[in-house]
């Protein structure tokens, strides 16, 4: 599949508090934690919307006031207190930080793995033959303990295991229903009176006792490092300024909206210069059975292994149980799903030569892939990502939506091997040269209402897929 597809990040807004001159050295560092949050990167797809930034904003700059307000009590308690906030299923970190003692520098290294798991990658220790799955062990000091605010909220929690472990505070996350979410554990290891916090993450396929096992057996280094400090340098304030302020704009242009005059029609071509390549939505169609659309063999076919467990003999798709999530990731419902095939014809030109573009472009194939957006009409009356969505429960091992792209072309030139797994989609043309195709997408039922597809759209691979000017081919007359 495609690998340029872009991820959004989520960015917080700047906002500017009063500060008295008497307590500014101190409170700065707190108020540099608290901004550093800002440029953590998010997981979501553009569908979802960003959190309540300035509420997050608030709350993080209040808790570092808090704690530099607070030094002459927490001086006897070390580098931190923890606060903990455990209500339906959901559990909270924060910390109060002594930004008067001098943070330190801090390793942990496992001398107990599981059978079977090996060093990966920093911190990263995986099954042998399971790429992705294992352990992963990540040292906290207190320089960087407050970006990691949003990795500290936990959903849908079973139990907080309270216990000593190393001489040290321990908490265990275990979650509800681990085997249908594939959900794993979280197990904290809290030092305030050395200045760290270690999290070990275990997914589903490693088992509790074995992530005890692993954080009893750590091999722990604190060492001091002279380079180490909360304050932000003159250059690099200036330059977080300047990030800030980017990061705004961007945030604003993604927010803007497309006019319903902006989406490429039916049946019209859009150019995308950057790629010298243009796309024509010819027809649409739905269909009930995957047998049924014209000319579909399986060598089209990207994965097949995602494919045949959810194919009954007569090409129907099988449904699947699907969450509901709102635009934060928490789950609204659950419900099955009956998914069809969305067969759309294409035809795509390169009209510029790959030799034609700057020395610095290595382009030797045209993309004809595409991914499905799902957008809503505002009041305004522009199109922009909807804020819910839909996924697979995890136990499902659904793949077949993933990204929301096409698992089908009808003409193929990487059809085996490295070819096929990373240019599947993609194929040399010469200047001039045009093609005709089907890509063949899964779609719920339910997202398709009457077979309506005005809250659907196409993105091309070849766009460039810039989510500050998105560049959306429609599959049927928007209104």
């Amino acid at each position: 599949m495609s690998e340029d597809r872009k991820r959004l990040e989520e960015q917080v807004l700047k906002q500017s508090i009063p500060v008295s001159r008497i307590t500014e050295d101190k409170i700065q560092a707190a108020y540099d934690i608290v901004r550093a949050k800002s440029r953590q990167k998010a997981k979501v797809t553009p569908m979802r919307s960003r959190r309540s930034l300035r509420h997050v904003w608030a709350a993080g700059l209040a808790a570092a006031l808090i704690a530099v307000s607070g030094l002459g009590v927490m001086a006897s308690m070390g580098y931190f207190t923890k606060n903990v906030q455990e209500a339906d299923g959901k559990v909270s970190y924060s910390f109060e930080v002594n930004y008067e003692l001098k943070p330190v520098e801090v390793k942990a290294e496992p001398t107990y793995l599981p059978e079977g798991m090996t060093r990966q990658e920093e911190g990263k220790y995986f099954l042998d033959g399971n790429y992705g799955h294992g352990i992963s062990i990540m040292p906290m000091n207190m320089v960087n303990i407050d970006a990691q605010k949003e990795m500290l909220d936990f959903s849908r929690v079973e139990q907080v295991e309270k216990t000593t472990i190393q001489n040290m505070e321990a908490h265990i996350i275990t979650y509800q229903e681990r085997d249908k979410y594939l959900t794993g554990e979280d197990l904290f290891l809290f030092n305030p009176e050395d200045g760290y916090v270690i999290r070990i993450f275990g997914d589903n396929a490693v088992p509790v006792e074995e992530v005890k096992k692993v954080a009893e057996g750590l091999k722990i280094t604190v060492t001091e490092n002279e380079d180490l400090t909360y304050a932000l340098t003159p250059e690099e304030r200036q330059k977080q300024a300047a990030a800030e302020a980017g990061d705004a704009e961007w945030e604003n242009l993604v927010e803007k909206g497309v006019a319903t005059d902006q989406i490429t029609k039916l049946g019209e071509t859009l150019q995308c210069e950057g790629y010298g390549a243009s796309y024509t939505v010819n027809e649409v169609k739905i269909y009930d059975s995957l047998f049924d659309v014209p000319g579909y063999t399986e060598q089209g076919v990207y994965d097949m292994e995602r494919l045949s467990p959810w194919l009954n003999a007569d090409g129907t798709h099988k449904p699947y149980q699907r969450m509901h999530l709102d635009q934060e990731g928490e789950i609204l419902e659950e419900t099955e799903a009956a998914p069809k095939f969305l067969a759309v014809q294409v035809t795509a030109e390169q009209y510029i030569g790959y030799n034609e573009f700057d020395n610095e472009t290595t382009q030797d194939s045209t993309a004809l892939d595409a991914s499905l957006v799902y957008v809503e009409k505002r009041a305004d009356g522009t199109w922009n990502f909807k804020k819910d969505s839909y996924e697979a429960i995890p136990s499902e091992r659904y793949e077949l939506q993933m990204d929301h792209s096409a698992f089908y072309l009808s003409q193929p030139e990487n059809v085996s091997g490295e070819g096929r797994m990373h240019s599947f989609f993609y194929r040399s043309m010469k200047k001039g040269e045009s093609l005709d195709y089907t890509l063949i997408f899964a779609v719920d039922a339910d997202q398709m209402p009457g077979g309506s597809l005005e809250n659907i759209v196409l993105c091309f691979n070849g766009t460039g897929n810039d989510p500050t000017n998105p560049m959306w081919s429609a599959l049927t007359e928007m209104k």
